[in-house]
């Protein structure tokens, strides 16, 4: 692992920073001057620069350019790849100044890249995050903007170092399954960076850890950001791909179909946080919501597609069991309505000329739902695509295939077509 800030502002910033302590101050010899300008400044191999710090340090203990070695150990410690060293030498820092804005930076950023979840490690990660923050407006006065850095890039540079230091105390939160606290960080943090996808990652995954229903369409969203972000801190293309896969799913799964969806990605990749209403309905929200409407203008429908979905469930046995051998609909009342019989359509029935057994759809004319169990035969032949509407005693049930079947005394089925009358036979003319 090898942070590397090269060329970039926060660079420029904490580097001047770090040496800030310095500008007021004096070498103790030429020789300090010489070893930490001449050798030190210009050693490019960060092994025999780390054997240079170390005489410096040996030979200068009280030097007045502290902060400046320590911020020399930390970036030779990064040269060589060793960010164990890094955070030892961040730690001593600390030390020596406990306001070290460099020191807390390094720490922030350690924490998270060394993935260390140990107990000793999180609550190090924690100190480095609040820390930082304690000391953000003291360090970011506008008197201490360096020469070389613009006022708007030193503001800009603030904003980053509050991002990071809240990214880092959600991490840390994360990692001890306070999710809800993990959530108020990162949020806190997208409103300082918001470009960083991996925090609207772990938004989400904290979100959806405290497995809240209100609060699922936040998590959604945070999982659309991170895997629909291009350009600067989006996520690697690989990881975005499978992060895509997953929220797609997630969003038919909770909404039952991909409506609304393009809109969503559209909205996430524009804004980093979602907006105070937003909402994704559920598709049991949904439902609710149709069924509503369906009391209002269909309400037989809606009483039988009711008894169907609770017959459908996993809990539909016990639901069985409760209206089994009493007569349904039995004037239930649906919205305003007071339901005597259920409507449905003639799907077939027999035996052919004097049916005795008649199979229903309620939902569609093509479903077969529910089967009439006559207590006699009726008369006469009935054709598929008849309405009738009856009421009878649930007897037995399948769930799938879907099946209710109904004892019917033939005085409650309604729409059974009259028979036909006999034809009449034709006057014999009498013989003269």
């Amino acid at each position: 692992m090898l942070l590397n800030l090269k060329n970039s502002i926060a660079a420029v910033v904490v580097g001047a920073l770090c040496s800030m302590a310095g500008l007021a101050q004096e070498w103790k010899d030429r020789a300090e001057y010489d070893l930490v300008v001449e050798s030190i400044g210009k050693e490019q191999n960060p092994k025999t620069k780390l054997g240079l710090l170390n005489q410096w340090k040996e030979k200068y203990p009280d030097t007045q350019f502290k902060d400046t070695r320590h911020g020399l150990y930390v970036t030779t410690y990064q040269q060589l790849n060793d960010p164990k060293g890094m955070k030892a030498a961040c730690e001593d820092w600390l030390k020596d100044n406990p306001k070290a804005i460099g020191a807390y930076y390094w720490l922030n950023l350690l924490t998270i890249s060394l993935n260390d979840t140990s107990a000793d490690a999180l609550a190090s990660g924690e100190r480095a995050g609040k820390g930082m923050l304690s000391i953000l407006d003291e360090s970011f006065e506008p008197s201490k903007k360096p020469e070389n850095v613009s006022a708007a890039d030193f503001a800009a540079q603030k904003e980053t170092f509050a991002g990071i230091a809240n990214k880092t105390l959600g991490w840390v939160a994360m990692q001890r399954n306070e999710n809800e606290a993990a959530e108020k960080y990162f949020l806190e943090a997208l409103k300082h960076t918001p470009n960083d996808a991996a925090v609207s990652l772990w938004t989400g995954t904290v979100i959806a850890k405290q497995r809240k229903v209100e609060k699922q369409s936040a998590a959604l969203y945070h999982f659309i950001r991170a895997g629909s972000r291009d350009g600067e801190g989006a996520l690697p293309a690989e990881q975005k791909k499978q992060i895509a896969a997953y929220y797609e799913k997630s969003y038919v799964n909770f909404h039952g179909d991909r409506g609304g969806l393009a809109e969503i990605v559209q909205m996430a990749r524009a804004n980093p946080l979602p907006p105070s209403d937003f909402k994704i309905e559920s598709k049991d929200e949904i439902l609710i919501k149709q069924e509503e409407e369906l009391k209002r203008t269909q309400p037989v429908l809606a009483l039988w597609v009711g008894i169907k979905r609770e017959l459908s469930g996993a809990n539909g046995p016990t639901y069985f069991e409760n209206f089994k051998g009493t007569l349904v609909p039995g004037g239930v009342v649906v919205g305003e309505t007071k339901v005597e019989k259920f409507k449905g359509i003639v799907v077939s029935s027999s035996p052919e000329r004097r049916p005795k057994e008649v199979v229903l759809g309620l939902s569609s004319p093509d479903m077969s739902e529910v089967t009439l169990r006559l207590e006699n035969p009726m008369p006469n032949p009935i054709a598929p695509g008849t309405e009738l509407e009856f009421s009878g005693v649930p007897i037995e049930y399948t769930a799938d295939p879907f099946m209710l079947v109904f004892d019917v005394d033939n005085a409650d089925v309604v729409g059974w077509p009259k028979p036909e009358p006999p034809a009449k036979k034709a006057p014999s003319r009498k013989k003269k």
